[in-house]
């Protein structure tokens, strides 16, 4: 059970078109970043100076930058691949189309073969008419056609009917796939277009963050570091896939924290998360954002070890409950991986749970 008040509760194409977005994504390439960054609340150790707090205020737009870029970089391939299917399912909609017509013409063939040899006068312009109209079937209810012929030449008649409406139903669903192809093309492609106008933004920020580490003074980084331990045990009791985890990642304290790292020597906050579950052969999202989607919520009287906290809407951090009131987490640059009180921020809870 996590102490103290509850948190807040928190509230992933034509042709033409998939080429235009496999040249964006060639040129970009694999640094694209995300639309917006989230706003994230600043980690501030107990008692620190101005500049330690501005640091904190940089190294949070940073990070909230970083993470979504991340999960950008992530769902990129998810929308080319979901383009890329459409589209060919869109072709081979088509190609449908074309043999679908393609049965018509022989039946139509058929059956003017029929009307030749059969009908003359009345019955040869109840069949012409019956072939000029938009609705095949609503005519021959009319006419009761089929009653006046013969069962072979009927089997004619029926099998036009039924190439008749093959073909309008090829066309519908070529259509409709045609719509959905062109609908995930523009998807991916405003997800290739808003990564890029964001990139430099994003790429602003962390350097922000960095420049202002870097003018730190020894104090200052020190006073930074505070409010932490990284001599935790990692001899916790338990047997879940959460705590398996935990003991994991309560190895790497004393690490680094650096944008973008997942391990084994240097971490972010998601990555950090995902290397402890990959050392127990399970495979998390890449970002906290998805990692929050991952597993059951969990409210704060029921939190145990092993469950993973994490902050904002959408989740920008994201750390591992140790119990206590205390968490693993890598908080920010400058920092290293330790464990930490709670701040007063969480947006959800969630525990993993095997399949």
């Amino acid at each position: 059970m996590i102490p103290g008040p509850a948190p807040r509760r928190a509230r992933l194409a034509t042709a033409p078109a998939v080429l235009v977005l496999l040249a964006l994504l060639a040129v970009l390439g694999p640094g694209l970043l995300a639309p917006v960054a989230a706003a994230a609340d600043p980690i501030v150790p107990p008692n620190a100076n101005d500049v330690v707090r501005r640091l904190a205020d940089a190294n949070a737009r940073a990070e909230a930058a970083n993470e979504q870029a991340m999960g950008a970089r992530e769902q990129l391939p998810v929308k080319r691949a979901e383009a890329d299917r459409t589209a060919r399912a869109a072709v081979a909609s088509r190609t449908a189309v074309d043999a679908a017509h393609g049965r018509l013409e022989k039946a139509y063939t058929s059956v003017d073969q029929l009307t030749r040899s059969t009908y003359q006068g009345s019955g040869l312009d109840q069949l012409g008419a019956l072939l000029s109209s938009p609705s095949p079937q609503d005519y021959l209810d009319k006419v009761a056609l089929l009653d006046t012929v013969s069962e072979a030449n009927r089997a004619v008649l029926q099998g036009y009917l039924d190439a008749s409406s093959a073909a309008e139903a090829a066309q519908h669903d070529a259509d409709t796939r045609a719509v959905d192809a062109k609908r995930a093309a523009d998807d991916a492609l405003r997800a290739v277009t808003d990564a890029a106008r964001t990139k430099a933004e994003a790429d602003r920020d962390v350097a922000a963050a960095n420049a202002a580490l870097a003018r730190l003074s020894p104090a200052d980084r020190a006073e930074l570091r505070s409010g932490g331990v990284t001599n935790f045990p990692t001899t916790i009791a338990g047997t879940s896939l959460g705590i398996d985890a935990l003991r994991a990642a309560l190895t790497r304290q004393g690490a680094p924290y650096v944008w973008g790292a997942t391990g084994p020597r240097t971490f972010d906050c998601s990555g950090l998360v995902q290397w402890a579950y990959r050392q127990i052969g399970i495979a998390m999202p890449r970002v906290a954002a998805a990692q929050q989607q991952v597993g059951s919520p969990v409210t704060p009287e029921q939190a145990q070890p092993g469950d993973l906290v994490f902050f904002g809407d959408p989740a920008y951090h994201v750390g591992i409950y140790v119990g206590g009131g205390e968490f693993l987490e890598a908080p920010q640059s400058g920092d290293v991986v330790k464990v930490a009180p709670l701040r007063g921020n969480i947006s959800a809870i969630r525990r993993i749970a095997p399949a």
